[in-house]
């Protein structure tokens, strides 16, 4: 837990005058975990944060909002962010793409076939070979992936 926060449930509970005994008792949790949260040694689950933040009458965004981004603990997590919106996760030896960017260019490609289509069948009566076009989107999508992918390695290796 980050220790800004941990300050922050501290604060809340001495603003309330409650001790650590008292605020357990009221959301159902033992003296040592509020201690514990206090200490930024432990986090509190989902329903205990929705629990402290009805107790202490702010928001679950007052309640965990930092100014300091949370730094993560999974040790595979890399690259977070790289250019063009492209996020990588590599955890047991795979990486996992999400290509931000690379869905919009795939999302432009198929709204562009979709539009080639309709204006071969409605001008050019080229309805059932029209659908031939359709088999270049998802040629057009591994390109773009496999561009994407080749670019965050490159600028790994930097």
């Amino acid at each position: 837990m980050n220790i800004e926060i941990a300050n922050r449930l501290l604060e809340l509970r001495k603003g309330k005058k409650f001790s650590q005994e008292e605020l357990a008792e009221k959301i159902g949790v033992s003296r040592q975990a509020v201690s514990k949260w206090e200490r930024a040694e432990s986090s509190p689950d989902t329903d205990n944060l929705i629990e402290l933040a009805r107790l202490y009458e702010v928001s679950l965004d007052e309640l965990l909002f930092t100014t300091e981004p949370i730094p993560r603990k999974d040790e595979n997590v890399a690259n977070e962010e790289c250019d063009g919106g492209v996020h990588a996760k590599e955890k047991d030896n795979t990486v996992v793409y999400t290509a931000l960017k690379g869905f919009w260019q795939i999302s432009a490609y198929s709204v562009a076939v979709t539009v080639v289509y309709l204006i071969m069948g409605f001008f050019g009566r080229l309805w059932h070979p029209g659908w031939l076009v359709f088999l270049t989107i998802p040629i057009y999508s591994i390109w773009v992936i496999e561009r994407l992918t080749r670019k965050h390695k490159k600028n790994n290796s930097r």
